[in-house]
C-alpha cells in the first residue's frame, strides 16, 4: 500500500463542515476527533447518517482520535475507572461510525511532573491496567487501539516508559507522533521510536516544532529535519497512514502534505 494522507477534524467546529473541508483539500481520509465540544460522542451519534455519507467520498477509511487529557493512569481508583468507562463510550461511537482504528494518548497528569517521579511506576501500572481492559473491549468489537507517544522531555518520561506500557499490553499498537518524539529528544528521539517500534506502528502524526514545545507548525517552520524523516520512513518501508496535525491553518496542513509527498518520491 502507498502511504495515505489525512487530516484531523477540529473539535471546536462543525464535524460535517470539517469533513467537507478536508475532502476539498485533497486528503485521502479523515481522522475524526471524538472530543468535546463538537466532537462529543452524543453529537457524532446524532449526526451519524450525514457523517457516514460524507465519509463515502474518501478513498480510504476514516479513523478515530480521542482527547489527549483522558487520564487512564489516574491515581484515584474511582476516577481511573470512570475514565475507562468514558473510553468505552468513545469506542462505541467509533463502532457506530465504522471506524476500525481508535487512538488514545500516553498521558496521565502525574507523568508530566518531575516532582511526582517516585510515583510514576504506580501510574504506569495503572495505565497498563486500564489499557488491558480497553484493548479487550475494543477487540471484541473488531476495533484496534493505538497509543500515541507524549510530547514530554526525556528527563521526565519518554520512550522507556512508553515501551514499558506497550510491552505489558501486547495487542496495543503504536501511533507515532513525529513532532512529539522531537520534543522529547530531537532527531535522535524520532530515530529511536522508529527503530524500536517499526513493526508495530499503524499510524503517524506529522507536524513541526522548535523542540521546545508541541507547537504543531507547518513542515519547514520548525527544526525537524523533514527530509531525514522521509528517508527513515522509506528505509522501514512504512506504508500506512500519516495525519498532518498542523494547527496554523488547514491550508498549511495541505501544503505540508504536498511537501512531504515530494520528499517521499524524491
Amino acid at each position: 500500500m502507498v502511504i495515505k494522507f489525512g487530516m484531523l477534524t477540529h473539535p471546536r467546529f462543525s464535524i460535517l463542515e470539517e469533513i467537507r473541508t478536508i475532502k476539498k483539500l485533497g486528503f485521502d481520509y479523515v481522522e475524526i476527533g471524538i472530543e468535546l465540544p463538537e466532537g462529543a460522542p452524543e453529537i457524532l451519534i446524532r449526526k451519524k447518517s450525514k457523517i457516514l455519507n460524507l465519509l463515502k467520498e474518501f478513498n480510504y477509511p476514516a479513523l478515530a482520535h480521542t482527547a489527549w487529557w483522558i487520564d487512564l493512569g489516574n491515581g484515584y481508583e474511582h476516577i481511573r475507572e470512570a475514565w475507562v468507562e468514558e473510553t468505552k463510550v468513545c469506542i462505541d461511537t467509533a463502532e457506530l461510525l465504522g471506524l476500525k482504528l481508535v487512538n488514545f494518548h500516553f498521558y496521565s497528569v502525574a507523568l508530566k511532573s518531575e516532582e511526582y517521579k517516585p510515583y510514576h511506576k504506580f501510574i504506569l501500572n495503572n495505565l497498563v491496567k486500564s489499557l488491558k481492559e480497553i484493548v479487550g473491549y475494543a477487540d471484541d468489537k473488531g476495533i484496534t487501539v493505538m497509543y500515541e507517544n507524549s510530547p514530554t522531555k526525556k528527563h521526565i518520561i519518554g520512550l522507556k516508559e512508553y515501551k514499558f506500557v506497550l510491552d505489558k499490553v501486547p495487542k496495543l499498537k503504536v501511533h507515532l507522533d513525529i513532532g512529539h518524539a522531537f520534543v522529547e529528544n530531537g532527531m535522535e528521539g524520532i530515530k529511536s521510536y522508529l527503530a524500536t517500534f517499526k513493526d508495530r506502528i499503524v499510524h503517524m502524526h506529522l507536524h513541526d516544532n522548535t523542540g521546545e514545545d508541541d507547537q504543531h507548525l507547518p513542515l519547514g517552520k520548525g527544526k525537524i529535519n523533514i527530509a531525514q524523516v522521509a528517508k527513515w520512513l522509506k528505509q522501514i518501508n512504512y506504508d500506512k497512514t500519516i495525519t498532518f496535525e498542523v494547527f496554523t491553518s488547514k491550508e498549511d496542513a495541505r501544503d505540508s502534505m504536498l511537501k512531504f509527498k515530494k520528499l517521499l518520491t524524491s
